[in-house]
């Protein structure tokens, strides 16, 4: 009676952690399932207590052989004892250095201007099974990944009041971490979106919904639907191989925005660590540290920046 009492606490407990960190405005899906999916474990082995062997017993009981992947789900159990510990004091919090990240030499693919071009005009390509609403959709969110540099999430979460073409501005609400912010449009940007508007408007006659970008089921375009699609266009234009899963990835054209508006400023001439504070609003960035990996990961930068330091050195005092 005892343990099933501790449990329902165990469970409860989960919903009042992800509720308070919920108030300081994390979203904590992923976190969410990790833990309930914790949780239904520590119920199977009838324990309400939180160790160290059975946290590593659930992060490494899954298909994956991903070591990140373990760690990711070790992690959502380590942050969450920190809290649960001060109701259970049998807790065990695992140390950082169980199961710790394998560092990844990543670097993204960068756009040419010849791929973005092809991959638009195939998106647009009539196909068997394929709306013409979905062959917009598909066309306009391509285009307005590669131009503006949103994140995927962040475009498929626009409703029709956060797009504003008379002052062509995008409101993007509650992104990362909670925060706000407006993007500016360009005018060949925002007569895209106008023509997509008029596509979606006359599928959907005189119905309303809130979504812009929408499904042939008028519902909002879901991630992995988009993903997937992206997938089968870049193995047809050879971006990938026939069964490759790795390869050029939609969070891809962010990067090559930022890497487009730095290389504009070392072609001008203009001064990098002045627009770097902008563009990192720009993308929605919490710190600048994170619009300098841009520059980190792309050699064509890292050179031009080392030109420009080398060029300040070299100049008389």
């Amino acid at each position: 009676m005892a343990r099933r009492f501790a449990m329902k606490i165990l469970r409860s407990s989960v919903r009042e952690y992800l509720a308070m960190r919920r108030d300081l405005g994390f979203k904590l899906k992923t976190d969410e399932r990790l833990l309930m999916t914790f949780v239904a474990f520590m119920e199977r082995r009838r324990s309400a207590h939180i160790t160290v062997k059975l946290a590593v017993a659930w992060a490494q009981g899954t298909g994956s052989k991903d070591p990140n992947y373990h760690a990711g789900r070790l992690r959502a159990v380590r942050s969450f004892a920190r809290y649960y510990i001060a109701i259970d004091s049998k807790t065990v919090i695992p140390m950082p250095d169980l199961l710790p990240r394998q560092r990844r030499n990543f670097r993204p693919h960068i756009y040419t201007e010849d791929e973005i071009r092809r991959l638009l005009v195939a998106s647009l390509k009539r196909r068997r099974g394929a709306t013409n609403l979905s062959r917009w959709s598909r066309f306009t969110l391509f285009g307005l990944l590669s131009v503006t540099g949103m994140r995927v999430g962040e475009a498929l979460n626009l409703d029709l009041k956060d797009v504003d073409l008379d002052q062509g501005v995008l409101t993007i609400r509650y992104a990362k971490f909670g925060k706000s912010r407006f993007i500016p449009l360009h005018s060949s940007t925002r007569a895209a979106l106008a023509n997509y508007l008029k596509q979606r408007n006359e599928f959907l006659g005189s119905r309303i919904v809130a979504p812009f970008f929408i499904s042939p089921l008028a519902k909002r375009i879901r991630h992995g639907v988009l993903n997937d699609s992206f997938l089968r266009l870049s193995r047809k234009l050879g971006l990938r191989g026939p069964s490759d899963r790795h390869g050029p990835r939609l969070h891809d054209f962010r990067h090559r925005m930022a890497v487009e508006v730095l290389h504009r400023c070392y072609r001008s001439g203009a001064d990098p660590e002045r627009r770097l504070p902008a563009l990192s609003t720009y993308l929605g960035h919490t710190s600048l540290n994170h619009t300098y990996v841009y520059l980190h990961q792309h050699p064509t930068l890292m050179k031009q920046a080392m030109s420009r330091l080398e060029h300040h050195w070299d100049s008389p005092r």
